[in-house]
């Protein structure tokens, strides 16, 4: 186990459902079995239920499932031994990523408990992307879906040589849904990032579904639209039975170290 003492840095070891460090600070494992590596004191901003619940349902609907296999064939092609999922959330995506030793790090309690219940491969820890319980340069790969980038957190663990896997939607994910609730839909805008990795890679994939009116309402739950639109717009979009969707991703690969 890599993860190291929030508190003093040491590292932890795990013994009966508790993790200690040489200087006893101790966390204890969830009954569904993450750590909870938050520092007492400070507040948690994660999702809450009714977000991991809406999000949870449509991830099972399979429309997002051409994505995760790409990033799993990614993955497979760095032959990582350490990888970490930043923002991992319920683990839809880090479940699957064909690596030994994973750590997936988000601050929703809900998500983190579905995760670990769900997914037995990878060590799932309540801790901020921006300071990752984990010594400097032991990464082999990082990923970041759908989450802030956290940069200097990024870069201070990833290994030189290490690759760092960004995912935005792209410019016109779910727009048939904002066709519904706005009257002048807009294209999402691509940020570049700040960051002094080297982007090695970039591809825009997507696909179509037809999304039933359970899904449907589960997703938009999901997206920013839900608390930034009108009550006659979200009415708009409840009175639909169904809605063919296109789901538009943007992924980047970065690489440390390498010019």
């Amino acid at each position: 186990m890599l993860l190291a003492c929030p508190v003093c840095l040491q590292p932890l070891k795990e013994n009966n459902n508790i993790a200690s460090c040489p200087r006893n600070h101790c966390f204890d494992f969830a009954k569904s079995g993450y750590i909870n590596l938050l520092v007492s004191g400070k507040a948690v901003h994660g999702d809450d239920a009714a977000m991991v619940k809406s999000r949870t349902s449509f991830l099972a609907s399979g429309a997002y499932g051409f994505l995760r296999d790409t990033l799993c064939n990614m993955v497979l092609d760095y032959h990582p031994s350490v990888l970490v999922d930043a923002g991992c959330g319920e683990g839809y995506y880090t479940s699957k990523l064909p690596c030994g030793e994973k750590y997936g790090f988000d601050l929703s309690k809900t998500a983190l408990r579905h995760a670990a219940k769900n997914d037995k491969s990878t060590m799932y820890c309540l801790a901020s992307i921006f300071h990752m319980p984990l010594p400097d340069a032991c990464v082999d790969v990082a990923l970041t879906c759908f989450a802030p980038f956290a940069s200097n957190e990024i870069t201070r663990i990833l290994k030189t040589g290490g690759a760092f896997i960004y995912v935005t939607p792209g410019p016109r994910h779910l727009f048939e849904m904002k066709s519904v609730l706005y009257d002048n839909p807009y294209e999402n805008f691509v940020e570049d990032i700040d960051t002094s990795m080297s982007l090695t890679f970039e591809k825009r994939i997507e696909s179509q579904f037809l999304c039933d009116h359970e899904n449907l309402m589960s997703l938009f739950q999901m997206t920013p639209y839900a608390w930034r639109t009108s009550i006659a717009s979200r009415q708009r979009l409840e009175a639909l039975d169904s809605l063919r969707l296109t789901a538009q991703f943007v992924i980047r690969s970065y690489q440390k170290g390498v010019r």
